[in-house]
């Protein structure tokens, strides 16, 4: 049985219209936190993953530190790709897509005109999870959370709950099924 601990980064210093902003002050010392938080789920075996975005490396430094762990930097738990490179116009995209539906997703125009199949980036989340052999800390973002829920919840959104900064979403896989343990606290303030 391996348990997965989705953690989704601190509060950044800048929200969608920066490529990879830092934490800010909040964002640091909410890593400090739930660092305490997570030393009551780990075993002996586990390792720790992060997104190579720098708010999700910050948020897991002091985890690591705690732990004496190194962090195995994946892509497969980034930022969903964005189809456009102009910060404002990714703005705009998001604002559009993240109400929809996967397969409205796909279909949007700017979605559809850059080739990526977000189906395939979900599926490839999946599988990362499925292929883990200890358990996981995994420090990532709003959107790789709610592709996880949605699908486990056999829902189509895009979003299906609200994780707020550094909540703590947890999974078991038993090497047939994974599954939802529970889901990290929500919040209503905006993503960034």
């Amino acid at each position: 049985m391996v348990n997965i601990f989705l953690i989704r980064h601190g509060k950044a210093s800048s929200g969608w219209n920066s490529l990879d902003p830092s934490l800010d002050s909040e964002g640091e010392r909410q890593s400090r936190e739930v660092s305490k938080k997570l030393l009551n789920y780990s075993s002996k075996d586990f390792d720790i993953f992060s997104s190579p975005m720098m708010r999700c490396r910050q948020t897991s430094e002091p985890f690591c530190k705690k732990t004496k762990k190194e962090i195995i930097v994946d892509r497969k738990v980034s930022e969903i790709p964005s189809p456009i490179n102009d910060l404002d116009k990714r703005v705009v995209w998001l604002r559009r897509v993240l109400p929809l539906n996967w397969e409205d997703l796909m279909k949007d125009k700017d979605s559809d005109a850059s080739g990526i199949d977000y189906r395939i980036w979900r599926s490839d989340i999946i599988e990362f999870l499925k292929g883990l052999k200890n358990d996981a800390f995994i420090f990532t973002h709003f959107v790789v959370i709610n592709s996880v829920v949605s699908f486990l919840k056999k829902r189509d959104e895009v979003v299906s709950f609200n994780p707020d900064n550094t909540s703590v979403t947890h999974l078991k896989y038993d090497g047939k099924l994974l599954k939802i343990i529970s889901l990290g606290a929500e919040s209503v303030t905006k993503i960034n």
